[in-house]
């Protein structure tokens, strides 16, 4: 099938595969055309407010604002939802004054769940007031049922009804593209806004949909029983006119047009039912789904007594289909997603009918929980209760075998791994800085992404819904011992509604600062421009208009705040290294002061980088590992998940994840000199050769495709960020062009940023075949595991079954934020490996360490996922064709060229494997065997001091193996003493520190990982020469230059005055305790050696081990000394306990 990217919009019929965003998109561009066969002359206004799920809905408009625009849609994005209701409450008037351009506009609003709820006065007005003839307006309310991108669960439908505006369910793309059609139009002669409920599972998703512009055929009801003049809007209206005609006209008339029309549809219609079961939307599909996986289709719903009805809009329900419904039937099962909307409504239809019909819902007969209002319904659950309630029917034994392998996979379904992917900060964002607080204080968070960093241990925690930003400060202060918090907020936070906030808090004299994040992108939601923003310019003089005491302007671009014009005269420019002092001064002030950090969000600049509009840093870092202690400190001072772990023969060191890398730069700010940075024209090295390049994109014989069985699950696990949802909507569009059917459900919200991102994708036979999209209990064909610890969430987990799931798993490790802030933090490796074997069979698994692969040769591990699809299609795991998949890459416009040669790489991968294990293959960083390590360490000594120095070492070591010799315990307490003596005896002075940055391995390192013509930069805190903080005393790191090479040269070749009383060095402090710490150990080792007995021996190991706990340099180093000597003080009382 030949597809363009403009078929979804051009297209007035055909088959495509659109996402729920999209066919928003297309909804006006549909009605336009059908209103021009009318020779009706309209136009469209759409305005609301981002926010998840409907966070991508505005990026779509823009996209593709050119069919927009051919059609007279205009698009204007909101301040808010509330103004933005307003505003098309303004265009439904366009008429009534004789000034139109138009026949008529009609339009649409969108607003996520708390924005219905912050428009509702708005919302009743406007639909009070009605819609123009040829207008017509429908609400997008965008609903996240769990909470995955919120603060609070949200269930728009009673805001509805409370403002009387009826509403569709739609269960899947396909209903949002009718029900938008069917809307405006219900809309336009009922009078009424006519609201459409969005969830992830309709508008996050994608699938293939019919886009015949002609499908619905829409009748008309009769007038005769209706106003004269119609119930459309009117001038001089009277508030009791438009209610009485609200309540007594136009929703009479909404459910008339439910009715003639015949929307809300019985799709199981047996003659001798004694069950019915009801449902709509999501619902409807998870419940049609989870019939299915207990073996009832319509013909055996018809041959058992089952009817099965779906509601298109839930509210006005419309009666006469229940009444039908309902006939003869003993029992009604409700099934609705959340509280009861549907359940209450038949109820009451049926007793105002006197039909006595058990109705069970939210509770069953006994008035227990049956479909639960809180969380999500899962379409397995839904099967299995329903299998429960109707087991006293005359059921087929497929019915109750199916029923019990069911319950069969839910009982088996557990995992190990309790430990999750939690969201974090992107790369480089500006909150690592700008959330930082001095030592003492409190910080609440904000609505964007700084909620996020409740997670980091950081003393921010609390919020309030958006725009209210600090008013919960403003009650509490008042009855407070805390004398001053700071309030984290988002510019389009204060665009949106904040700026009240501040003006509440100067009006009540509250002492607090607010901390505006001026970052140029609406981050949370797809990095969009924001709409009205000031400039920090205009935004200072607003700010001190509204009374603030005084304005701090934080930067990591000082240098453009040069000329200093428009500003505010009580606002100051500073360097965001001096974020903690202006904190600290600011809190003094006795009134309101604002913080403005401005720093352009770290996923914009990426975009734009790879898009061309901003030019590529000419500067990377990277840690010399042999200097790295493992402290973690770049970690704490950056929070940034860029930085990841390296095993070494020394212990784990830190390494940068330059893929990953947005160039931000605070790691350096870690008190340690193993930072380098490489200035100039430098390049990330591929190690590929045109040999290999050529193999890749050879030809290569395709495998035998799976068979698709209904249909075909795939689930695709990862992290937020790296491309997941790209993968799904690759292969969606590959089946599309293949002439299949496709849907693909992403689950993603705040996972975006680092979390866990799950995409549900399935391929059907024929596009006329798509159904439920969700993959529930044994579901799953294939697992395209592209993350270990993801791959291992119980939702997945649930998915698979031995019999018929296979996965494909990238092993390499990713760590999740918690390792920013935990030295010592692992991932539980072998038990997530060994956790997936137990549960699908190790023989239908592929574990491959596709991200160093990728990285490795293809100079980027964002490419490990589509290498990962290449190896699962060649391994005959995808029911499409090769050529659909590099087709849907193109059409997909994003790195096309790269995204084919990670695929065809994939596909050779098992080919090519020994070549490419050589490529990737390092030296062995960590030795095996006592002797070895034993002897490496010894080398190491003698190069570090000289023979005897070495001697010494060996001395304790021999003594240690004697201990383990005459216990008989194995060698633990001779391997500690032998990592840990070493360590405290190499301790990093300047020689040592000069050593290993003009160490061959060290520059080696560099240029195996980079290419071009650079220049190298240190990063060091010298006594001698180092300011120190005024906040804390602390050394400052100073940048020097590749002249410092010639220094280093020369110190080296001084280190024999090690000690000496010629030694400089020698008399700083820390430099007395590094020597008194190797005295002490010795000391400690030879004292407890007499006493070590199998009793104690555990505890001994422990003692032995402590100094792996003292890392890092200066003041890091001063603090974890402290701490390992309180430990010791423990673990030795524990020793003579036990001796």
């Amino acid at each position: 099938m030949e597809i363009k990217l403009e078929d979804k919009y051009k297209l007035s019929k055909g088959t495509r595969f659109l996402t729920g965003a999209q066919a928003l998109v297309r909804v006006p561009i549909v009605q336009a055309r059908r209103d021009k066969q009318k020779n009706l002359n309209t136009a469209c206004y759409i305005s609301g407010y981002r926010g998840s799920p409907l966070g991508g809905y505005d990026q779509q408009i823009l996209k593709n604002k050119k069919y927009l625009n051919e059609n007279n849609i205009y698009f204007q994005p909101g301040i808010n939802e509330e103004l933005a209701a307003t505003s098309l409450w303004g265009t439904q008037q366009v008429n009534l004054r004789k000034q139109d351009k138009y026949d008529g506009v009609f339009g649409i609003w969108y607003g996520k769940g708390p924005g219905v709820d912050r428009a509702g006065d708005a919302l009743k007005h406007v639909n009070l007031a009605g819609t123009s003839k040829f207008g017509g307006v429908i609400a997008l309310m965008g609903d996240d049922h769990i909470c995955e991108s919120s603060t609070t669960s949200h269930q728009s439908e009673f805001a509805m009804i409370d403002a009387m505006i009826p509403f569709f369910n739609p269960s899947g793309v396909q209903e949002i593209l009718d029900y938008g059609i069917i809307g405006i139009e219900l809309s336009r002669k009922s009078g009424c806004w006519v609201g459409i409920k969005c969830v992830h599972d309709n508008v996050s998703s994608g699938a293939t949909v019919d886009l015949d512009e002609n499908r619905l055929n829409l009748l008309d009801i009769s007038s005769e029983n209706y106003p004269s003049e119609g119930l459309n809007i009117r001038l001089k209206d009277t508030a009791q006119e438009k209610e009485y005609r609200l309540h007594h006209h136009k929703i009479k008339y909404v459910k008339e047009f439910c009715k003639i029309n015949n929307l809300n549809k019985i799709i199981f219609d047996s003659e001798k039912a004694k069950i019915g079961i009801i449902s709509t939307g999501k619902s409807f599909l998870d419940t049609k789904l989870g019939l299915e996986k207990i073996g009832i289709n319509e013909d055996i719903a018809n041959q058992v007594g089952i009817k099965f009805l779906k509601i298109a809009m839930p509210w006005p329900l419309e009666e006469t289909v229940i009444e039908k419904f309902s006939e003869n039937l003993e029992k009604i099962i409700v099934v609705e997603e959340k509280r009861s909307i549907i359940e209450t409504q038949v109820k009451e239809i049926l007793f105002n009918k006197n039909l006595n019909i058990k109705v069970v819902g939210k509770n069953d007969e006994n008035n227990n929980d049956l479909f639960v209002s809180s969380g999500a319904l899962d379409p397995g659950e839904i099967g299995l209760k329903i299998s429960e309630i109707i087991n006293y029917l005359n059921l087929p034994d497929e019915v109750h075998n199916l029923s019990k392998k069911l319950k069969s996979l839910k009982e088996k379904t557990n995992s190990n791994i309790s430990l999750k992917r939690v969201p974090h900060f992107c790369s480089g964002c500006p909150h690592n800085t700008s959330t930082r607080i001095p030592e003492g204080s409190r910080a609440i968070t904000g609505i964007s992404c700084a909620y996020l960093v409740e997670h980091m241990e950081r003393d921010n925690e609390g919020f309030s819904q958006m725009g209210s930003e600090g008013a919960t400060w403003v009650g509490e202060s008042v009855f407070s011992n805390t004398d001053h918090v700071f309030q984290n907020m988002g510019d389009g936070t204060y665009i949106h509604s904040g700026i009240l906030s501040i003006r509440h808090a100067v009006a009540a004299k509250t002492k607090m600062t607010f901390k505006i994040l001026y970052n140029d992108a609406v981050a949370l939601t797809g990095g969009q421009a924001l709409d009205g923003l000031p400039t920090v310019a205009q935004m200072s003089k607003q700010l001190e208009a509204e009374g603030v005491e005084e304005i701090a302007i934080i930067t990591d671009e000082i240098e453009k705040y040069s000329d200093r014009g428009g500003f505010a005269k009580n606002s100051k420019v500073y360097d965001r290294k001096n974020i903690i002092d202006v904190q600290i001064e600011l809190s003094k002030i006795n009134g309101t002061t604002v913080i403005i950090y401005d720093q352009t969000c770290a996923a914009e600049k990426r975009r734009r980088r790879k898009k061309g509009i901003l030019e590529e840093p000419k500067k990377k870092i990277f840690i010399n590992k042999d200097l790295c202690e493992g402290c973690g400190d770049c970690g704490i001072q950056s929070n940034c998940v860029s930085i990841a772990p390296v095993e070494t023969e020394y212990g784990r060191k830190r390494q940068i994840d330059q893929s990953s890398c947005n160039k931000d730069y605070t790691c350096v700010d870690g008190f340690c000199p193993s930072f380098v940075s490489l200035e100039g024209d430098i390049r990330l090295k591929k190690n590929y050769d045109d040999n290999l390049i050529n193999k890749i994109n050879s030809k290569i014989d395709d495998p035998k495709l799976p068979q698709i069985n209904k249909s075909f699950g795939i689930m695709i696990a990862g992290i937020g960020g790296t491309g997941v949802v790209t993968i799904g909507a690759v292969l969606a569009t590959a089946a599309q062009i293949d002439g299949k059917g496709s849907g693909v459900l992403d689950m993603t919200g705040l996972a975006q940023k680092g979390g866990a991102v799950k995409s549900f994708l399935r391929i059907f036979e024929k596009p006329e075949d798509v159904g439920a999209i969700r993959l529930s209990y044994g579901d799953t064909n294939l697992l395209l595991g592209f993350d270990l610890l993801v791959s291992n969430d119980l939702e997945i987990i649930k998915t698979l079954d031995k019999k018929i799931s296979k996965l494909i798993v990238n092993t390499d490790e990713v760590m999740p934020g918690d390792f920013t802030r935990d030295k010592n933090f692992y991932l539980p490796f072998d038990e997530m490996r060994d956790n997936l074997i137990n549960i699908a069979g190790q023989e239908n698994i592929k574990f491959i360490s596709s991200n160093k692969i990728t990285s490795k040769i293809l100079g980027n591990s964002i490419l490990s996922n589509m290498f990962n699809v290449g190896v699962a299609y060649q391994s005959g795991l995808i029911p499409i064709s090769a050529s659909s998949i590099e087709k849907a890459i193109e059409l997909n416009g994003a790195s096309v060229k790269d995204n084919i040669d990670a695929f065809r790489f994939g596909r050779h991968y098992e080919n090519l494997k020994d070549e490419v294990l050589d490529i990737i293959k390092d030296e062995p960083e960590v030795l095996e065997g006592f002797e070895e390590k034993y002897k490496n360490r010894f080398k190491f000594l003698e190069d570090y001091q000289n023979i005897k120095y070495a001697e010494k070492f060996g001395d304790l070591v021999s003594y240690a193996r004697k201990i383990d010799k005459n216990i008989g315990n194995g060698s633990q307490f001779s391997t500690a003493v032998l990592k840990n003596y070493f360590k405290l005896m190499a301790y990093k002075d300047e020689y040592e520190v000069s050593r290993l940055m003009t160490n061959k391995k060290f520059v080696d390192d560099v240029n195996k990982n980079f290419e071009g013509n650079f220049n190298y930069n240190f990063y060091l805190a010298p006594p001698i020469f180092s300011k120190k903080s005024k906040v804390d005393g602390k050394l400052v790191k100073i940048k020097f230059g590749g002249w410092l090479f010639s220094v280093f040269k020369l110190l080296c070749k001084l280190k024999f005055l090690r000690g000496t009383k010629f030694d400089p060095f020698g008399y700083l402090n820390e430099r007395k305790k590094e020597r008194e710490l190797i005295r002490d150990y010795k000391q400690t080792i030879t004292g407890i050696g007499t006493k070590i007995n199998k009793s104690n021996y555990e505890t001994a190991v422990k003692i032995a081990s402590i100094p792996d706990q003292i890392r890092g340099f200066g003041h890091v180093k001063e603090k974890n000394i402290k701490e390992a000597i309180n430990y010791r003080t423990d673990l030795l009382n524990s020793f003579h306990e036990n001796t």
